[in-house]
């Protein structure tokens, strides 16, 4: 009853109609055989850090963005050269760590979208694929019932 009448009263949209965008695909250009066969590269979870970075803009449709970067060294959200609709929030988020002086270039695929994107993987001719992406950068929230009246009133 109380919870009914708070949902029809509340203002404030449920968190998974907010939309957001995220990371939705990536373009191989070798990438799957490099993680694997090369000790090079450090973090072998590239995709589930891309995955935690948290995006900012107004996107329509799907765009392209990239990470180039040289080793050894450091590869961050800093590196992620987007395009200028889209923002990092953390720029400092690790993506991954390169231990030998090797260039690495990932082309990435982001849209705009809400909740969970579930895909199925696939591999297209392109050597592109699609990836689950987190459309849903707020995960935890927490709010309290303040009374602003009267406290004497009964």
């Amino acid at each position: 009853m109380l919870g009914d009448e708070n949902e029809e009263m509340s203002t404030i949209p449920r968190l998974n109609q907010i939309q957001f965008e995220g990371f939705c695909g990536f373009m191989d250009r070798g990438l799957t055989e490099e993680l694997y066969k090369f000790p090079k590269i450090e973090d072998r979870e590239i995709l589930m850090n891309l995955k935690e970075i948290v995006l900012r803009g107004n996107l329509y449709g799907t765009r392209n963005a990239f990470i180039c970067a040289k080793g050894p060294g450091y590869v961050t959200a800093q590196d992620i050269i987007l395009p200028p609709s889209v923002e990092i929030v953390d720029n400092t988020q690790h993506v991954a760590s390169l231990t030998e002086p090797i260039d690495l270039c990932i082309g990435l695929q982001i849209e705009r979208n809400r909740g969970y994107g579930i895909k199925t993987p696939k591999n297209f001719h392109d050597g592109s694929y699609l990836i689950d992406a987190v459309f849903m950068p707020v995960r935890n929230a927490n709010h309290s019932i303040h009374c602003y009246g009267n406290d004497n009133e009964k």
